[in-house]
């Protein structure tokens, strides 16, 4: 087989096998053919693939060329490609003299089934067909299956050319020669193994796709990029527009790559023995979900949801680095395909009960192509306990109390806070910087995304993943052609809704979007201020969210100057203004109207802007004055670990009398967070802290903790896991100063309140907070529940602390922790030993209801 090196050149990974061959780098061979190039893919036996532009009328010159000594030739194709391409096609082979013989079959999946290989059969014998035939595929993937199959066993084998018109075919099933139908038991249970003696891809015909055709079929192409060869997966992740758009030299050498890559695996092992199978990274569940939901939903997005669920088994099982998962699910949503499987298809037990069928098996053990990084994984598919799969698919999750204590250490991931604000201050800066520890969850994939909108990047991804180079654009956004969802993500809301200002195009505008939740937070705050000082800020949607997103902001500036602001619900909007201050048409002076929420988050604000170059003078405190300058991007930044969710492992020793250490969370910290292990010491637990590390140890089960009153105004983030802690202290706790909380991804004192009223534990609302009275946990018997979380990463976190100390606890939306955490379940259970299983059935509807009432969430 040929191979070749693509473009950008692969200098940060090493071009090896999984048994550390090195690959040849020999380019594909290029042939002219009247005028035009042609790439040639050597596969196996004499199998070559074509690849070039307007190949389609040069078929019957390629398979005659090809040695193909046949009397008849037989197009097989489906009705809809027919129309488009039958007749050229037909034409071109009378042309060269050979009246082809036709048969059609209706466009779908339904048509890959031993009917019509029947039909096309006898309508060959009824033709009298000999062994000097060759059959033509032209077609997607359901024809070409279909057709090589017929091919493989008519007359005991007769030649075939596959000419595939879709992405999906041409990347992937016309290559290699697995041929199949679909039988009532499940997909391509029923073939052979023939190869075709030739593949044409003609790239022009791409141009009659939707656009959802094409990147149903790229999705192939990513999922070669992680199993195989990290480069193209580069290729992919960078050129997103250029590929989507079909431009001519960027989607030849994403199809040349992805061609060459096959064709390498089949050469090594043809009847998929071994190395073969791992090309279904993504099939062993995306098989299953496309059984329940074709065709609504397509091949390729099936493939898509399966290969992030495989990476994100990867990753629990230790084998795959969470920045890796990152990346995998940014790149499948920038191509707008699906990384989550809709709730009315994880039918657990079907979707088991098909991934039994799956091909891969053996001895009755399911077997998954595990990733080692992207661009590596294992030779053969690993057996995975069912378990762990149900658990993965399973929306919701039922927390088990452990045996005994939990003790280890863990590192959480990094800081939501600090890593949106550096991607803003990044992008806006002059120079290249290096960011290593960048969280990597939903929220930050947000704000990525949105700055790529408005011209920033690219993001280049080093170290595996683990590091984010970024060049910045001194201030000088782009206006987004598009609107900017933003889901619930307040941070990316709050922070952009100011950034918008900077750009200045007459006539253009930035509009800031999101879900219902969103819809319903307030920001009006900050854009009464902007306003104020010159802004053109409009709330498009005035009848219903007269106070929040949708937001059109014009591109006219920000004129900088006095601004006066209201903090008072939350010091995002503080922090908004600051960050973008320093490119306003003036100085600016922000005088608070009152003293702020959340003061630390301010004061993080502040310390970063100063690592950027950008001093700040606070003068008492309400009144900040930044200078104009242009931030000064340092060349490497490391991003502290998120204090936030280290409260969580520290409450469950707290809460079970375990010993637990959060790594690289100290004293030394800027996240007023860090402060939540001084609450657990007031409680009466044991902690350790110095610059780097927090260590807490429980009381033993014998001894109660405390019950407090505090004031969590400086770390309002960390209130629910007190709550959680509190539920079984001694006493009636209150928790004052997180008023705030009301207006986040859900109300959270309400839905704190009425989610520990599920389970028979008394708590009640307070002005600017919430109490709530400590039970037992040796005599009480808690109600089994379902916790509603309402899409709030926090509060699924939050219960599942109180879980690990009282049965019965149901955490419904489980994947809501992907905000923030997004391995929080697999790092519990790996370094702390909690459990989980899957919960009833009833359960798992109760918490898909939660799900869909998520948009509606308290307010």
């Amino acid at each position: 087989f040929s191979v070749s090196e693509i473009s950008p050149p692969a200098s940060r990974h090493a071009d090896t096998t999984d048994d550390g061959d090195l690959m040849s780098t020999e380019s594909p061979t290029k042939r002219r053919r009247n005028g035009g190039e042609v790439r040639v893919v050597q596969v196996i036996g004499g199998s070559e693939v074509h690849i070039g532009h307007g190949l389609l009328r040069k078929v019957p010159e390629m398979a005659l060329a090809a040695g193909i000594k046949a009397s008849r030739f037989v197009i097989v194709s489906d009705e809809t490609v027919f129309g488009l391409y039958g007749q050229t096609l037909v034409d071109a082979f009378v042309a060269a003299g050979h009246t082809p013989l036709t048969f059609q079959v209706k466009p779908g999946e339904n048509s890959k089934c031993r009917m019509y290989k029947q039909q096309i059969e006898d309508h060959m014998l009824e033709h009298r067909c000999q062994r000097d035939t060759c059959m033509v595929a032209l077609g997607g993937g359901v024809v070409g299956d279909l057709t090589g199959y017929v091919a493989a066993t008519y007359m005991r084998g007769v030649p075939v050319v596959q000419v595939p018109t879709s992405m999906m075919a041409m990347l992937d099933s016309s290559v290699g020669g697995k041929t199949a139908i679909n039988v009532p038991s499940g997909k391509n249970l029923v073939g052979a193994f023939h190869q075709p003696r030739r593949v044409v891809i003609d790239l022009e015909l791409l141009r009659s796709l939707s656009e959802r055709e094409v990147v149903e079929g790229l999705a192939e192409a990513v999922k070669m990029g992680c199993i195989r060869h990290a480069p193209l997966f580069d290729l992919l992740e960078g050129r997103v527009e250029e590929v989507k758009a079909l431009q001519p030299d960027a989607i030849e050498q994403v199809v040349t790559e992805a061609v060459r890559l096959k064709a390498e695996v089949v050469a090594l092992d043809e009847k998929e023995g071994g190395v073969r199978s791992t090309l279904n990274f993504g099939h062993t569940i995306g098989h299953a979900i496309e059984g329940l939901a074709s065709p609504q939903l397509l091949h390729g997005e099936c493939v898509s949801i399966g290969c992030v669920y495989e990476a994100v088994l990867a990753r629990d099982l230790g084998q795959l680095a969470p920045s890796a998962v990152g990346r995998i699910s940014r790149v499948f949503k920038a191509y707008g395909l699906p990384t989550t499987c809709p709730l009315k298809y994880l039918r657990l037990d079907e979707l088991m009960g098909k991934m039994a069928l799956d091909k891969k098996n053996a001895a009755g053990r399911v077997r998954v192509t595990i990733l080692k990084s992207i661009g590596s994984s294992f030779d053969h598919p690993q057996p995975v306990d069912t378990a762990l799969i149900r658990r993965l698919l399973s929306p919701s999750l039922l927390v088990l109390p452990p045996a005994a204590p939990p003790s280890g250490a863990v590192l959480v991931p990094g800081s939501k806070s600090i890593s949106n604000r550096v991607l803003l201050m990044a992008a806006m800066g002059r120079g290249t910087v290096a960011i290593r520890g960048l969280l990597q969850s939903d929220d930050t994939q947000v704000m990525i995304a949105a700055l790529a909108a408005m011209g920033a990047g690219p993001f280049s991804w080093l170290d595996g993943g683990n590091i984010l180079q970024l060049t910045g654009l001194a201030g000088k956004f782009a206006p987004p052609t598009e609107p900017l969802y933003l889901g619930n993500a307040g941070t990316a809301a709050r922070f952009l809704t100011t950034c918008a200002t900077l750009i200045h195009a007459p006539g253009a505008a930035t509009t800031l979007t999101g879900d219902g939740r969103m819809k319903q937070r307030p920001i009006d705050d900050l854009t009464a201020a902007l306003r104020q000082c010159g802004c053109s800020i409009e709330h498009t949607e005035p009848a219903t969210s007269p106070a929040s997103l949708p937001l059109r902001v014009d591109a006219s500036g920000f004129p900088g100057g006095r601004i006066e602001l209201s903090g008072r619900v939350s010091s995002q909007f503080v922090s908004s203004v600051l960050l973008s201050a320093p490119y306003a048409q003036q100085p600016v002076e922000l005088v608070l109207k009152e003293p702020p929420v959340s003061q630390s988050y301010i004061d993080m604000t502040v310390s970063l802007m100063r690592s950027f170059g950008v001093a700040v003078e606070r003068q008492g405190a309400l009144v900040y004055k930044v200078p104009r300058a242009v931030y000064a991007n340092p060349a490497s930044l490391q991003v502290e670990a998120d204090a936030s969710s280290a409260t969580y492992p520290l409450a469950i020793a707290a809460i079970t009398g375990g010993k637990v250490t959060a790594e690289t969370v100290g004293a030394d910290s800027i996240q007023g967070d860090a402060r939540f292990a001084a609450l657990l010491g007031e409680m009466g637990c044991a902690v350790q802290q110095d610059g780097t590390s927090t260590t807490v140890s429980g009381p033993p089960p014998s001894q109660r903790l405390r019950a407090v009153e505090v004031d969590m105004e400086p770390l309002t983030d960390a209130f629910m896991t007190a709550v959680a802690v509190m539920a079984v202290a001694e006493g009636t706790s209150r928790v004052t100063g997180i008023a705030n909380q009301r207006v986040k991804e859900c109300n959270r004192i309400a839905v704190m309140v009425s989610e520990l009223g599920k389970l028979g534990i008394e708590a009640g609302e307070l002005e600017d907070g919430m109490w709530v009275t400590g039970v037992d946990p040796a005599t009480f018997a808690p109600r089994p529940a379902t916790i509603a979380c309402h899409n709030d990463h926090r509060i699924a976190m939050s219960f599942a602390v109180l879980g690990a100390r009282l049965p019965g606890i149901t955490i419904g939306q489980k994947d809501c922790v992907d905000k923030t955490f997004p391995e929080f379940w697999a790092v519990m259970s790996s370094k702390l030993g909690l459990s989980y299983d899957v919960p009833p059935p009833e359960a798992c509807s109760s918490a898909a209801a939660a799900g869909a009432a998520a948009g509606a969430a308290p307010a």
